[in-house]
């Protein structure tokens, strides 16, 4: 079976209407995410045409985790982006992921294009049977960020990027109290504990669909 890989084609919403300093500062966060996350999940990056980016990830799994924590980095931001997951083959892989073609390309391209309306993300890939358990799920959990606060959005990428950490240390990260973090990641939007649950049923789903 070929090896499968996640694409992730995404722009920003409303570029235009972002100020010079902070589109500086939207670019630099995006870019600290990426590299953070380069050998972890065997990414690479590129961003052309100012406002949009594209990832290749060699471990497709984390594909949507990816793409939540960018949503949820923009969010921090008071930015948002409109992003499309593709999973599938790459049937010409190079250094330079800007003319690397293939399904996984293709489906995340056409997918971003496809987007409208308030939808941000949606997922698309090659076999069918894992479209049809994912397609939805990722529908909801993109409605379930949509109206995050700035603030928020930031303590739930903080518990996602580090499960591990406990609300005081988080409360340290964001300089506030134990009691706001609580407050913070059980909003009325976002279950943070739900969301956890969904990426780890992402990355299953896709790892089972991996060639053995």
């Amino acid at each position: 079976m070929p090896t499968s890989y996640a694409v992730l084609t995404g722009d920003l919403v409303q570029s235009r209407a972002i100020k010079a300093v902070q589109y500086d500062s939207v670019l630099y966060q995006l870019e600290q995410l990426f590299a953070s996350q380069v050998e972890t999940w065997g990414l690479s990056y590129n961003f052309y045409r100012g406002d949009a980016f594209q990832l290749l990830l060699t471990k497709p799994q984390y594909g949507v985790q990816l793409a939540i924590s960018i949503r949820l980095t923009l969010l921090s931001l008071a930015q948002d982006c409109k992003i499309s997951i593709g999973i599938g083959e790459v049937t010409n892989l190079r250094q330079d992921i800007k003319s690397a073609t293939g399904p996984a390309f293709t489906l995340s391209g056409t997918g971003l294009d496809s987007l409208s309306g308030s939808q941000r993300l949606q997922i698309h890939c090659q076999q069918s049977e894992l479209q049809a358990i994912l397609a939805v799920p990722v529908r909801m959990a993109d409605a379930m960020v949509a109206n995050l606060t700035a603030r928020q959005a930031e303590a739930v990428l903080l518990h996602l990027i580090n499960p591990g950490l406990a609300h005081e240390a988080i409360a340290q990260k964001l300089g506030t109290s134990r009691a706001n973090v609580t407050k913070l990641l059980n909003n009325s939007h976002v279950d943070y504990q739900l969301l956890q649950a969904f990426l780890i049923y992402c990355e299953q789903h896709i790892c089972r669909s991996l060639p053995s």
